[in-house]
């Protein structure tokens, strides 16, 4: 009997038609072989063999402390290596310190010993109404001549985001903070246990002096993590809108000047200034409970105009909606079940 020829197919090429990698394949045939090398796996319970080249635990402890130690923490592990190096010592490679720091969570911070920097909890603070929460900062405002500042003391309602209380002086005082804090809660009338008052870290804002005054007053004091900026937005956007003005000055003429000038922004920020956060409302009307008779107003304007032109429109407008809640790290709802 007579074979047709049939033409022989290399094993990359056939791999290369079937999309199936040339190593899968030669494993799978030694599995049909019964040839296949039985590997550990989790399914299995079968421990993970080290790597031959795994230093062993002891070895890595010392190698950690001695990069923890007085005379290397400051420097990187590629300086520790070569310092090592022309005192004859090896102890491993640079790749392998920094892999070692950043499993102790020393990689960016190693004077303070072999431990993993102290962690703070996420402040959450939360308002349905004026007068719950304020948030304040000091800003710096530059003087008449070069390193001469004056300090631009703010308190901020967050939900309505009035500016409740402030004032301008030479120099940061916790004395100057806790004047401007009582003054202002005997002004809006604060009710004991009722205020969340939020700040950054700052000297001024953790003395003991605030402290007991805050204690005093019933009020609830919240602070924000360390070198998170973002956990005081609602004061940083305030001064940030402060110095965005078209009148801001490069420099203040003196206190008296300063003083006037912030005087004029709060007054337009309260009173004239349409804040986006509010249903472009001004934060005194938000403030003083005026704002939804406001929007009504707005309401019956936009249906006359959608009755008159109903054309003009694809839906029905609505006046901005006000605001329900106001959140310093609004907390994240899991929607799994």
């Amino acid at each position: 009997m007579i074979q047709a020829w049939t033409p022989r197919v290399g094993r990359q090429r056939a791999c290369a038609a079937l999309g199936v990698p040339p190593r899968t394949w030669r494993h799978r045939r030694q599995q049909a072989q019964g040839r296949a090398r039985a590997r550990p796996s989790r399914a299995t319970g079968q421990p993970r063999r080290a790597h031959p080249a795994r230093l062993p635990d002891a070895e890595r402890a010392r190698i950690v402390k001695l990069l923890c130690s007085q005379r290397f923490a400051d420097l990187a592990p590629a300086q520790v290596y070569a310092t090592l190096l022309d005192e004859g010592v090896y102890a491993c490679s640079i790749r392998t310190m920094y892999r070692l720091l950043h499993e102790a969570d020393l990689v960016g911070e190693r004077r303070r010993g072999h431990a993993p920097r102290a962690s703070h909890a996420t402040p959450q603070v939360h308002a349905e109404a004026p007068n719950q929460a304020w948030s304040w900062d000091i800003s710096r405002l530059a003087g008449p001549a070069r390193r001469e500042w004056f300090y631009a003391y703010v308190l901020l309602d967050i939900f309505s985001r009035a500016i409740v209380g402030w004032t301008v002086e030479t120099s940061e005082s916790d004395t100057v903070a806790q004047r401007l804090i009582a003054t202002t809660a005997a002004r809006q009338g604060i009710d004991r246990d009722r205020l969340v008052l939020h700040s950054d870290r700052g000297p001024q804002m953790t003395s003991m002096t605030v402290a007991e005054l805050l204690e005093d007053l019933g009020v609830t004091r919240s602070l924000s993590r360390p070198r998170v900026s973002n956990d005081n937005p609602f004061s940083e956007s305030n001064f940030k809108t402060a110095k965005y003005r078209p009148d801001y000055p490069d420099r203040f003429d003196d206190l008296d000047h300063a003083r006037a000038w912030f005087a004029r922004f709060v007054a337009w920020y309260n009173q004239e200034h349409y804040h986006s956060a509010v249903g472009l409302q001004h934060p005194a009307d938000v403030h003083d409970g005026t704002a939804p008779a406001i929007r009504q107003d707005r309401q019956r304007v936009l249906d006359a105009a959608y009755t008159a032109h109903p054309d003009r429109f694809t839906r029905p407008p609505t006046a901005p909606q006000l605001p329900q809640h106001a959140w310093i790290n609004k907390p994240t709802i899991n929607n799994e079940t």
